[in-house]
């Protein structure tokens, strides 16, 4: 289907790259309306992927018993990023790997955590 659509013009091609582009992640923290969104800064970032999503892991150790989420690619202030996500979760059971610049939370969060970061722009 799509290779009928490519091969017919560059408005088909054109509309080809909409379709593709429409179901990335970056969109859905854009403003819905003509009203620009208040910019607020936080002491940390967390960036995206190449593909842009967000860089929120699932890892499965000791047979599948024991469940963690990683939150990657982080830059600034962990702490206030870790005291952050303890007051959403409800949680304090989140380690901070500063070598790696990642938090480490137990059970598996990645829909939560991710929701809450495109809440807030990321």
């Amino acid at each position: 289907m799509f290779g009928l659509l490519i091969s017919r013009g560059s408005s088909a091609r054109a509309a080809c790259q909409a379709l593709r582009h429409a179901g990335r992640a970056f969109e859905s923290t854009l403003a819905a309306g003509p009203a620009a969104p208040e910019t607020v800064v936080y002491p940390y970032y967390v960036s995206r992927t190449r593909f842009q999503s967000l860089p929120v892991y699932t890892d499965i150790r000791n047979g599948r018993t024991r469940m963690l989420t990683l939150v990657r690619r982080i830059t600034g202030d962990l702490g206030a990023l870790r005291a952050d996500l303890a007051k959403e979760l409800g949680d304090e059971s989140i380690a901070i790997k500063s070598a790696a610049q990642q938090l480490v939370i137990k059970g598996d969060r990645t829909k939560e955590i991710r929701e809450w970061l495109t809440k807030r722009g990321f």
